[in-house]
């Protein structure tokens, strides 16, 4: 008893369209979805426990989101020590340090207690944007020269690894989305 159309239910069953096929008895339906074949390859290791691989991908980048906040901290206080330093580049290190904590904190709170497609839709395109975020800081902060050169260097180093490790976060994440969403 194959359905006619993606979306049709039966009183026992449920069509999931985030799954790449389902399955009704001994038939299987695809649901148009395709998963990407370079993702397919680059985490077929991480097939086997892939709850466990976007986990342990969130844990080290909960690590280094909490080092990037103190690091964030420190030179904006560098910063505005100096008075021939833009306040921009003061608030932007203080706005980029407390956006990488609450999203830490939000973000360990999606992936264990509140799972449903919307929040970890909106979780995946936060990902995304402090990302991007922090090539930004990266390209504002490698070659500024007021304030600790050394600070400014080690701090646009700390947002370019956080902007790799946010980019595989979100690549992982996507590509086991179905994993992660609960009913």
């Amino acid at each position: 008893m194959a359905p006619v159309e993606d979306d049709t239910t039966y009183a026992d069953e449920t069509v999931d369209d985030t799954y790449a096929s389902t399955n009704y008895g001994n038939s299987t339906v695809t649901s148009g979805k395709k998963e990407n074949p370079i993702l397919k390859k680059c985490f077929v290791s991480c097939e086997s426990d892939a709850l466990g691989s976007v986990h342990r991908a969130w844990a080290v980048t909960v690590l280094f989101m909490v080092l990037f906040f103190i690091v964030a901290i420190i030179e904006a206080n560098q910063i505005s020590d100096d008075e021939e330093v833009s306040n921009a580049l003061c608030i932007a290190s203080y706005w980029s340090a407390f956006l990488h904590l609450t999203f830490a904190i939000l973000g360990t709170f999606v992936l264990k207690r509140f799972s449903t497609a919307f929040a970890v839709g909106c979780f995946l395109g936060a990902a995304v944007v402090i990302s991007q975020q922090n090539l930004f800081m990266f390209a504002a902060f490698i070659k500024y020269q007021h304030g600790s050169v050394f600070g400014n260097v080690i701090f646009a180093d700390l947002a370019f690894a956080l902007f790799g490790l946010l980019t595989f976060f979100s690549l992982i994440l996507g590509h086991f989305r179905h994993y992660i969403i609960v009913k």
